[in-house]
């Protein structure tokens, strides 16, 4: 039996499930030219996190503001758009990211006919700030992505809701504030800042790289990013590859959630017992307490795991070596003693095959 594919998250805890491409829970702010699409929301994380993707076309930024809790990041998959964090700005291409720590002064602008990006929300529960200030969206008339023709005034659909809603939720607006002209990201935008408050780009393969269980990992924020919050990577991989140490092990985080959203090829996971092939644009949710097991399922492959605490990813650096190339290239075979130490730090539970 395959894990349950839903059109969106199931509103409650300890359940895995995959969500379909431009699947989710769908959200439109009024007048403007996005949908947001809820993939993770406190519900199914226990309030650990929310996970949420956004497609739209060019419309005008949303507005600066920050917030005294919330951790955002912005993971550019397709297209582009304009990011602000205190006196940087950035224009993030697919694979280019961005970490907005609580206090950081921020905005962001889709650019061009269709861009696409993700987002974690850390701690969960700020995406109901979405549903205050937002209308579900119905494909007919406004298309099948999102709207392109709402014409209403923004005055009588939108700012009522948004000057309610400073009020309600962790948003404080800073409409004086002055931000710097986007560029692209530049060599310099190449490691993460080790840094709880610091906001960082990350240019698109330019981060640290490990050699892991037969895997590429690029980390894009870790837990010394994000005050031991949640950890972000991209995963490569290819089946070509013999030695993928997840795909002959299954582990079980005891604290940790998983969501794992493919960017290229396919993967085939195992959850309970529960195998499914998750192919580009789809979404898997593990849940903390869940076995699973993850492996390559075509010749290339790519995905992107959220993760609160360490998880995966910390299981994956620390057991990796690093490695000088952008691209999978060769076999990196796992030795026991590399695993050894690890699993009680990273709090998960290594067993056999299911």
């Amino acid at each position: 039996m395959p894990v349950p594919v839903l059109s969106q998250p199931p509103g409650k805890p300890d359940s895995s499930y995959v969500i379909p491409v431009f699947g989710g829970e769908l959200w439109t702010i009024p007048t403007s030219n996005s949908v947001m699409r809820m993939l993770v929301t406190e519900k199914e994380s226990k309030g650990d996190f929310a996970v949420v993707s956004t497609g739209g076309q060019q419309d005008n930024p949303i507005g600066f503001h920050y917030h005294r809790e919330a951790h955002d990041v912005f993971l550019c998959l397709k297209g582009s758009m304009n990011v602000w964090a205190n006196d940087s700005a950035r224009t993030l291409l697919p694979g280019d990211f961005a970490s907005v720590p609580p206090n950081v002064v921020h905005q962001y602008q889709i650019l061009g006919s269709h861009t696409e990006f993700a987002g974690l929300i850390v701690p969960g529960g700020w995406e109901e700030f979405f549903r205050f200030i937002g209308e579900p969206f119905a494909s007919s008339p406004m298309g099948p992505l999102f709207p392109t023709r709402d014409r209403r005034n923004p005055m009588e659909v939108l700012v009522p809701k948004l000057i309610a809603a400073t009020e309600k939720f962790d948003m404080i607006p800073k409409r004086d504030h002055k931000g710097a002209e986007p560029t692209l990201c530049t060599k310099d935008d190449d490691k993460l800042s080790n840094s709880a408050t610091t906001p960082y780009f990350l240019k698109a393969d330019a981060g640290p790289r490990y050699a892991s269980a037969g895997l590429l990992v690029k980390p894009l924020c870790q837990k010394a990013d994000s005050n031991d919050k949640f950890s972000i990577a991209r995963i490569e991989g290819s089946e070509t590859i013999k030695s993928q140490y997840l795909a002959y092990k299954t582990l079980t985080f005891a604290t940790s959630h998983h969501c794992f959203l493919v960017d290229m090829g396919s993967f085939r996971l195992t959850v309970n017992g529960q195998g499914s092939t998750i192919s580009a644009g789809e979404t898997i949710f593990v849940p903390a307490g869940q076995e699973f097991t993850l492996e390559v399922a075509s010749r290339y492959s790519a995905l992107y795991v959220f993760t609160n605490g360490g998880g995966l990813v910390e299981l994956l650096v620390g057991m990796g070596k690093e490695y000088q190339s952008q691209i999978i290239a060769e076999e990196f075979p796992t030795e026991n003693d590399e695993v050894d130490g690890l699993a009680d730090k990273v709090g998960v539970k290594i067993g056999e095959p299911l």
